[in-house]
C-alpha cells in the first residue's frame, strides 16, 4: 500500500477510528503493525489523562510576560503605519509639484499682460508661498494623522 495509505491506517488506529480494510492491511504490513503497536498504547495515556483547568492567575502572568513583545510589536506597527502613509502621500508629490509650477507660469504669463512684470512677479511669487505653506502644512500632518489611525487601531484591538 502506498505511504498515504499507511499513515491514514495509522492516523485512524491512533484515533480508534477503523475502517473495514485497516485490519487487513496491518496483517499484511510490518511497519505498520509496528507503529500501531507504539501508538494504540500512546492513545490511551492520552484519552485516560485529564488536563488540569488553568489557574486564575496564569492569564495576567502571562500577559505580563508577553506586555515587552506586545509593546514592541505595536511600536513596529505604528512605524510601517507611518511609512505606509508617507510613501502613498509622496507619490503623488511631483506630479502635483510640475501642476503647480505649471499654473504658476501661466498665472504669471496672463498677469504680465495686464500688470507691469514687478507686479505680476510679486503675485505669482505670494501664491506660490502660500502653495508651499499649503503643501508644507499638509505633508506634515501626514505622521500625525497616521499616528494617530495606528493609536485608534491598537485601542480597538486591544481595549
Amino acid at each position: 500500500m502506498t505511504t498515504s495509505g499507511c499513515d491514514d491506517v495509522r492516523e485512524r488506529g491512533f484515533l480508534g477510528r477503523s475502517a473495514p480494510g485497516d485490519a487487513t492491511h496491518v496483517a499484511a504490513c510490518a511497519e505498520c503493525r509496528e507503529a500501531l503497536a507504539a501508538l494504540v498504547p500512546l492513545a490511551r495515556a492520552f484519552a485516560s489523562s485529564r488536563v488540569a483547568a488553568a489557574s486564575p492567575a496564569l492569564e495576567t502572568r502571562v500577559l505580563a510576560a508577553a506586555r515587552p513583545l506586545l509593546a514592541a510589536r505595536r511600536c513596529h506597527a505604528a512605524r510601517r503605519a507611518l511609512a505606509a502613509a508617507v510613501a502613498a502621500a509622496l507619490l503623488p508629490l511631483p506630479l502635483i509639484v510640475m501642476i503647480d509650477l505649471w499654473a504658476l507660469h501661466a498665472i504669471y504669463d496672463g498677469l504680465a499682460r495686464l500688470l507691469p512684470a514687478s507686479l505680476s512677479f510679486y503675485l505669482v511669487a505670494n501664491y506660490a508661498a502660500v502653495l508651499a505653506l499649503l503643501g508644507t502644512l499638509t505633508y506634515g500632518a501626514i505622521p500625525l494623522l497616521a499616528e494617530r489611525q495606528a493609536r485608534g487601531r491598537n485601542e480597538a484591538l486591544h481595549g
